[in-house]
């Protein structure tokens, strides 16, 4: 049996009535996909912990962002690499690497759904290798979650390990210039129209290094067809 998003929301709010939800918690799984309001539904307890830890991550990444040593946006650079590692082992030390893997699932399965419906996701379309590269960073962060977890570190003792392991190139962020521009395995900088919208197109991964932050002068890109895989 399927139910319709109207019951999801209803759903949620009696839930949210029982458990102590806030208004901005209630408008914020409003505009979650619906994997990530199923699975909000099936975890209420922990979806009120996991609110909590993602908004105190959202003010570690504007933190960052200002100083502006790992990029000043965050969509396929290093900031977006180290935004998921970080959010996943801040929701794994709130309610285990379990749960918080299951939560990024979902919220990469809701990209798809907003791809189709036309969201924006960080101020831009999702696409296939986008979510290929939250996953892969998805999966660091637990790592390091399950490397550290004995050591009880603080929060900013987390962010810098986090840190470390994106500038040492342990993690994915997609082939692109300093200023944004994605470019493919060839160098080429890609037309907006290639990607923007387009689910499967020419961006690539690569590692999480400042060596595949390239200048905007396309003559200075890597090629890296035979090595990279799209």
């Amino acid at each position: 049996m399927k139910f319709k998003k109207s019951t999801w929301v209803l759903l949620f709010v009696f839930l949210a009535g029982i458990s102590g939800y806030s208004q901005s918690s209630k408008k914020a799984f409003k505009k979650l996909s619906s994997p990530e309001k199923c699975w909000v539904v099936f975890h209420p307890f922990k979806a009120k912990r996991a609110y909590r830890v993602t908004k105190e991550v959202e003010q570690v990444i504007d933190s960052i962002r200002q100083i502006g040593n790992m990029g000043t946006h965050h969509a396929g650079n290093q900031l977006d690499a180290f935004k998921h590692a970080f959010w996943m082992w801040s929701l794994a030390e709130e309610i285990g690497w379990r749960s918080a893997k299951s939560l990024g699932d979902q919220h990469e399965k809701g990209n798809y759904e907003f791809h189709k419906e036309h969201k924006l996701e960080d101020r831009t379309t999702p696409d296939k290798v986008s979510g290929e590269m939250d996953l892969y960073n998805n999966a660091v962060g637990i790592r390091l979650y399950k490397k550290y977890k004995k050591q009880k570190l603080t929060q900013q003792e987390r962010i810098e390990k986090v840190k470390e392991a994106v500038l040492r190139g342990e993690m994915r962020m997609i082939y692109q210039t300093y200023s944004g521009k994605y470019l493919d395995a060839t160098g080429r900088l890609i037309p907006k129209n290639e990607y923007y919208g387009v689910w499967e197109n020419s961006k690539c991964l690569v590692p999480s290094t400042s060596i595949f932050l390239m200048a905007d002068n396309k003559s200075k890109s890597l090629n890296l067809s035979q090595n990279i895989k799209k």
